[in-house]
């Protein structure tokens, strides 16, 4: 390895911090491909790689960042980007039209009506627009960004058929709400046997907790599947708060180096101040649909309460 490859790509004096306190890392030994730092994506593209964000949400959907402003950051930083809006796949298209030069990934992050988010990334756009059109635009729920009416058996038994990635988004998020699959399996929701239909575990969502992105760390490593990791960004300043790192000089090629496990991760989390700041911003973006999002959300607690009595009589 050269010079360049063998520099700390978390070079401020915080991530310097958490190395020592025992977070995952190369030379812990716990997780050989992921480190919590924040990427320096120059050493990064000087080793070698190719440092992307697998995990982007755009204005299409609840992000505040235009496709015209991501390209343009994407291309300064010399970054590559999955547009990953929710249950939507217009900013995902028009980015990959615009820029076929760019390390652009089609993607889009579905969200279940039984609780999880699941990443899905196509190596053609193509099979991305085909896979909407088939089985996800005309299954969203009145709050369209929020849920839809397909289980997450359904949305993986979907994707069979394609060439594509499917990776659980933050496995243990978020908070009160069930947006992940290993906070599912955990509680006796959903049956681990979804597991197999994935080919990656999100192991780094900038948007979760420490803790959290520990958990789905270890899961990955349990279940023996690669890692990937991105900023779930909402704002253009979250681009490459995470990223996933593969020697690859096409999209398709990427996703292959990933699938073989041959990937890195590097990010950290956003600190909770900015969270609940974004919080605040993108809630304004569900305003036409204020109603129908608290429906879903209070059906999804009504459900939670309805576990904790049956669990509690049984």
């Amino acid at each position: 390895m050269t010079t360049d490859e063998n520099r700390d790509p978390g070079n401020s004096p915080g991530s310097r911090r958490r190395k020592k306190s025992g977070g995952v890392g190369f030379r812990d030994g716990i997780h050989p491909g992921v480190t919590f730092a924040r990427p320096d994506i120059e050493v990064l593209r000087n080793g070698g790689y190719t440092p992307v964000d697998m995990h982007f949400h755009t204005s299409h959907t609840d992000g505040m960042v235009t496709i015209r402003a991501l390209l343009a950051r994407v291309r300064d930083r010399g970054i590559g980007c999955a547009v990953t809006d929710h249950n939507e796949i217009s900013g995902a298209v028009l980015a990959c039209g615009e820029r076929e030069d760019l390390p652009l990934i089609p993607g889009i992050e579905i969200s279940a009506a039984d609780g999880p988010h699941i990443l899905l990334y196509f190596y053609h756009i193509g099979d991305l627009e085909d896979y909407f059109l088939r089985y996800i635009r005309d299954r969203r729920c009145e709050s369209p960004w929020l849920m839809t009416r397909l289980t997450t058996q359904e949305i993986l038994d979907a994707a069979d058929g394609y060439a594509c990635l499917r990776a659980p988004a933050h496995p243990y998020g978020y908070l009160i709400f069930n947006g992940g699959l290993g906070k599912c399996v955990d509680k006796g929701y959903l049956d681990q046997e979804l597991y197999r239909q994935c080919e990656a575990i999100e192991g780094i969502c900038a948007n979760m907790t420490h803790a959290e992105n520990l958990r789905a760390v270890a899961l990955a490593l349990r279940l023996q599947l690669p890692v990937s990791g991105g900023s779930d960004g909402h704002v253009l300043s979250d681009l490459g708060t995470a990223v996933t790192c593969t020697r690859a000089d096409s999209p398709e090629e990427f996703l292959d180096e990933l699938r073989k496990g041959r990937g890195r991760v590097i990010g950290r989390e956003k600190p909770l101040l900015s969270k609940l700041l974004t919080g605040a911003v993108i809630s304004t973006r569900f305003a036409p649909w204020f109603y129908p999002s608290l429906k879903i959300h209070c059906a999804g607690a009504g459900r939670r309460v309805h576990r904790y009595l049956s669990k509690r009589r049984h």
